[in-house]
């Protein structure tokens, strides 16, 4: 496993010299995201703005036409996912917020109403239909190549999953008051995760880490053991992420980082 994987011990006790502030801008939005070259990603309507913070370079991309960004997978810093659910569209961006390839019509690859799309270590990406109500795989040359069951046959109709995020090789699908599903790598269902937690979430080793109410909490994947995390004090948390050893704070609109002294 790789070592940025893994959750510092010192994110549960307090360091022994208190957090350094590393890094501290402007935060064009509530909505955002982090890699683990500590570069920040807000999504702001159309836009999205990559904040390198070891340079406090600004990039930006965005595109009228193409309508507001639903969601973004950052994962890949080479490979940026960007989801245009009303266009039922998603697109590649790379380092540079620069176009790897034209859009990419989720209609034309026999999908219709997506409403979560995430990216796969392998280099595709995953899709939540709607209509089928099942997870589909494509692979880099756009070809569909695994398809989960049917969600509602695993946890009953009226349930709609709300976020999906790929990590060692495995499926998150987050159902509000159901749980988070399990599917590994060819879309096969392996269990429920029970989870109550934040809408959106961070799978750092065998750790689902979320923000709720002001708390930065860890639940172990097997035991569901939840522990606390430790914040910088002072600071009004308003959302709050983690990355290698870094913690980013959101703060009404601006946004901190820090580290252990």
């Amino acid at each position: 496993m790789l070592l940025w994987l893994l959750i510092p011990l010192f994110l549960f006790l307090d360091p022994p010299g208190g957090f350094e502030k590393i890094y501290t801008g402007p935060a064009p939005s509530d909505h955002f995201y982090t890699d683990h070259f500590d570069n920040l990603y807000f999504i702001d309507g159309h836009k999205i703005i990559k904040v390198e913070t070891r340079t406090e370079n600004v990039l930006e991309y965005g595109s009228v036409s193409a309508g507001p960004i639903s969601s973004a997978d950052v994962s890949n810093p080479l490979q940026i996912l960007l989801f245009y659910r009303d266009f039922n569209q998603v697109l590649f961006l790379d380092n540079k917020l620069a176009r790897l390839r034209s859009e990419i019509s989720l209609s034309e690859l026999g999908v219709e109403q997506a409403v979560l799309v995430c990216s796969s270590g392998r280099g595709g990406f995953w899709v939540f239909s709607d209509r089928e109500n099942r997870i589909i795989y494509f692979d880099q040359k756009l070809r569909n190549t695994h398809q989960s069951i049917i969600i509602s046959s695993i946890m009953g109709s009226g349930t709609r999953p709300v976020y999906m995020t790929e990590a060692q090789n495995k499926l998150f699908l987050y159902i509000p008051r159901k749980g988070i599903l399990l599917f590994d790598r060819f879309a096969s269902y392996l269990k429920t995760i029970p989870y109550k937690g934040g809408e959106r979430f961070q799978v750092l080793g065998e750790k689902i880490i979320y923000f709720r109410k002001g708390q930065l909490l860890s639940q172990d994947i097997e035991s569901g053991e939840i522990s606390s995390l430790v914040l910088p004090e002072d600071l009004k948390t308003d959302d709050a992420r983690l990355q290698r050893e870094r913690i980013y704070i959101l703060s009404g609109n601006r946004i901190s980082v820090f580290s252990a002294k």
